[in-house]
Order: C-alpha cells, then structure tokens, then sequence
C-alpha cells in the first residue's frame, strides 16, 4: 500500500497511490513548532511559515508562488502547530511537477527578506487578534497555559504582538538554519501521481541542509490540584472546556482514551450530546476527545453554553463521567464506537490530503507505520473493561482543569462541583 524511502541526509520519503481519483497531494512535514522555541523568539515558527510563501530564489516577487499555483487549479495552504509544521499542495496528476517545484523551492531556497518580513508583522498580529476574538480559540489557548504555564508548552503558537515586534530577518535564517534540515522532515506524496515522482522528489529536496535539528526541552509538570483559569469576555455564550491529564502519543492506552472520547462526546448520538442538547437544549455544541503530544496529553470536554447554565452544565458533565467511573459502557456502545470510527476512517481517507497526512504523522513522530486497517483493529479491541479503568484513572479533581471564556462566574462554586468528579 505505501513505499517509504530513507535517504542517506535523513529525509524520508512515502509514496501512498491511490486508484479512482486524478488527483495527488504534496505534503511535507517539519519536526519543528512553538514547543521548540525560547521566549524570545515565541512565534517564530509560524511566522516562518508565513515567510515560505514571501518569496524564494526561483520566484522573488511576493504573491508569484500563489499566482502560479492558482493558475493550474491546485489547492495549498501550510500550518503550524506546537509539534509540527506542515506545507502542502493538491493538485491534477498533470500538474505535479510545478506542484513538487514550488513546494520545494519555498522550503530549500526562501528569500526571508528584511522588508517582507517588516511587512508581514501586520498579517500576523491581525490574526492573533482574530483568534483571541474568537472565543472557542480563546478558551483553548488559556486551558493549554492552564495546564502548562509558562513554558513553551503553554504558549500561544502565534506568540505575542509585542515579541512579534521584536522579530529580525536573522532570527527567521538562524532558525530555519536549525530546524528545516532532510534529518527532520518527511515528505509524502499520495493519491495518483506519475511514474518516477519519489526521484524527482528526492532530486528536488536535495540542497536540504543535513544534520541534527535542535531539540524540544522537557516539559515542566506544574499541576498539584485541580486549576481554573477564566476570561470575562461579553460573548452571547460562555465557552468553557474541563479538561483531565492524559497521556502522550506513544501511551499504550490512547486506543482505550479515543473510544472513551467517542462514546463520552465524539458524535451526535454520543452521551453528553444526547443529555446536554437534545433532552436539556442547553448547548449548541459539546464534544469531548484527546489532545496527545510526544511528551503529554489531556482529555477534554468543550462547550457553548448559555451564561446562566454554566453550573447546571457542568453538573450533567460530572454526573455522566460518574457513571463511566461507576458503570462503565455497554457492549453496544463500544460496538457502535468502533463501527463510527470505521465509517468515518474510511470516508476521511477517500481523501489523499487525509491519506498522506495519516502517514506522514506517523513518520515525523517516529511511530511504527500502520495502515489505517490496523490502526482501526487496534482500537476495536479495546474492552469494555480497559475504558473504566482508564475512566477512573484520569477522571480525578487532582487531574481536572477549567478554563471559561465569557460572563464572570462564582469560582468558589465551579470549585465544589470540580472536587465532586
């Protein structure tokens, strides 16, 4: 089904085909985000993602990388996320050599001059702005500084304005000069793409610097009771998300934790969306899952919910996560769980955007590759048993967090309910 390659500079390599479709994606993973940057240069690392597309050696005139992508159809767009950074490109099997050139030229040979970046620092700081106007952004960038305080791991992946301010055209080649080197990247091409791509793939990122990339520190475990962190903002609905320390990626019992997370909040039959919007009407949206990194994890429970309900809310919360602790889950919901994930692993990666990221994640965080048919036999052995004790495991006060975005609320009452859990 895939074909990875291992080059002698480190890069690796995945080709993924697919049948029935005339299309491909180009996506190239970096080890590289927010968590491995200092106070000093926060931000960076998105920011440089911004810069890719400034202009390169090849395609000096800002704005010609996108020009010339439009104009034969293709769909791009780049991330950056407190892990990874990521860059990618869709396109027709026809259009797959200026997909690969541009793709590459914008990562071996950026400009990152002085004056696009003074230019840029105005795009930047308008969307950091955008997401803290945004509520649901917002609450879960002060949940994560909950957990974490102030370390990289509880820092804003875009930084802040005034560091943003402060950034030079060397801070950006000295940290590209560090992190964007073959040892740490991975690019993987999917989908239905001309004979011959992984050569000219490897010829086209062959100028990729070659040693070692500079590493995440070790995150700081700062959390010794229940936390609640909260911003009074004049929304139409609070925002809130409790939140429990997990685990990280490489746990043995992620599999049981994204069963508890589907059957607990993972879809519209789920419980907490039967019992708090369809039989209470007191949420436009809740869900609940795991956010997994390579060195910690949380399983959280998100919300809108009127001003006024926050409480009662919260209440159905704790009260079916007791009855997980207490009772557990049926044979029918874990069968129905597994079947959800089946069903929509199967739709979701129709896609090759979703095919090439499946693997590539996998390759970047040095995970053994399993084919999503695996991944999903994994998960449909979980037991009934395993999601109880895992239930019971991270569902504690000690572990709980909550962060609230909207009207003032009584913290000595969230309190009293969070040491009921």
């Amino acid at each position: 089904m895939y074909k990875l390659k291992k080059l002698s500079s480190g890069l690796k390599i995945l080709s993924v085909p697919m049948k029935n479709t005339g299309a491909f994606t180009l996506l190239v993973l970096v080890g590289t985000g927010s968590k491995y940057e200092t106070k000093k240069i926060n931000g960076i690392s998105h920011f440089l993602e911004h810069m890719f597309f400034k202009g390169t050696a090849d395609r000096p005139s800002p704005g010609q990388v996108h020009r010339e992508l439009d104009s034969v159809g293709a769909q791009h767009n780049a991330f950056t996320s407190k892990e990874i950074t990521g860059y990618w490109v869709k396109a027709a099997k026809e259009n797959f050599d200026i997909g690969l050139d541009i793709v590459s030229d914008i990562l071996t040979k950026p400009l990152l001059s002085e004056e696009e970046i003074e230019k840029e620092k105005g795009v930047v700081i308008q969307e950091i702005r955008m997401r803290n106007d945004d509520p649901m952004s917002r609450v879960g960038y002060i949940f994560e500084k909950l957990l974490w305080g102030d370390q990289p791991a509880g820092w804003e992946i875009a930084g802040d304005e005034a560091t943003i301010m402060t950034f030079r055209q060397k801070d950006f080649l000295e940290y590209f000069s560090s992190q964007y080197v073959a040892k740490n990247s991975v690019v993987v091409i999917a989908g239905n793409y001309p004979f011959g791509a992984e050569k000219k793939i490897e010829r086209a990122f062959a100028s990729l610097k070659k040693g070692s990339p500079n590493c995440m520190g070790n995150i700081k475990e700062i959390q010794a009771s229940l936390g609640i962190a909260s911003e009074k903002k004049e929304n139409e609905a609070a925002n809130l998300i409790l939140g429990f320390k997990g685990f990280d990626m490489y746990s043995p019992k992620r599999h049981a934790l994204d069963m508890l997370g589907v059957i607990l909040g993972g879809n519209s039959s789920s419980r907490l969306v039967f019992e708090v919007r369809e039989k209470l009407g007191l949420a436009y949206y809740i869900g609940a899952g795991s956010t997994l990194y390579t060195d910690s994890g949380y399983f959280e429970i998100f919300a809108g919910v009127p001003h006024d309900k926050v409480e009662k809310v919260l209440e159905v919360v704790i009260g079916e996560i007791k009855k997980i602790k207490n009772d557990g889950v049926t044979k029918e919901e874990l069968k129905k769980a597994g079947d959800f994930l089946r069903g929509t692993a199967k739709i979701s990666l129709e896609n090759s955007s979703s095919l090439a990221s499946f693997f590539a994640e996998q390759i970047i965080f040095k995970k053994p590759i399993l084919t999503p048919e695996a991944n999903l036999k994994k998960l449909e052995k979980v037991t009934a048993g395993e999601i109880k004790k895992i239930a019971n495991e991270i569902f504690t006060s000690a572990r709980a967090n909550l962060a609230l975005v909207g009207a003032e609320q009584d913290r000595e009452r969230l309190t009293k309910l969070l040491n009921k859990v």
